[in-house]
């Protein structure tokens, strides 16, 4: 674990493999996630409707899951780290005021989110 999928609308362009092989080196050297159990997806929506329908308006979600037991402290610092990397790729929609950027944690209860992993 974690898994980690970026929501965002189709009008997004960034290099996905790139952010998501950035994201994946910053939150290992936390020595808080596995290297072996990240797992990265984008998840586009072609359809969407922003403040006023305004189509050059971008929308980013960065949710990360991952089993319990990481203390506050630590969420915060993904969710952190998470942001800083979105607010980086997406400077020029920032001050173009054409963006919303959001983080989210959920947490995973052990023993109901089962994980078989034949990679290892």
């Amino acid at each position: 674990m974690p898994h980690i999928t970026l929501e965002c609308t189709a009008n997004v362009d960034i290099d996905f493999q790139d952010f998501f092989e950035k994201l994946t080196a910053q939150l290992v050297a936390t020595g808080h996630a596995p290297k072996l159990g990240i797992k990265c997806r984008v998840v586009a929506s072609k359809d969407y409707y922003i403040i006023d329908g305004n189509s050059d308006y971008k929308m980013v979600n960065l949710l990360i899951r991952l089993r319990e037991g990481r203390s506050t402290e630590v969420l915060q610092n993904f969710s952190k780290i998470g942001m800083n990397l979105l607010e980086a790729y997406f400077k020029e929609a920032i001050n173009a005021k054409t963006i919303i950027l959001s983080t989210e944690i959920k947490e995973l209860i052990k023993g109901l989110d089962l994980t078989k992993n034949a990679i290892r």
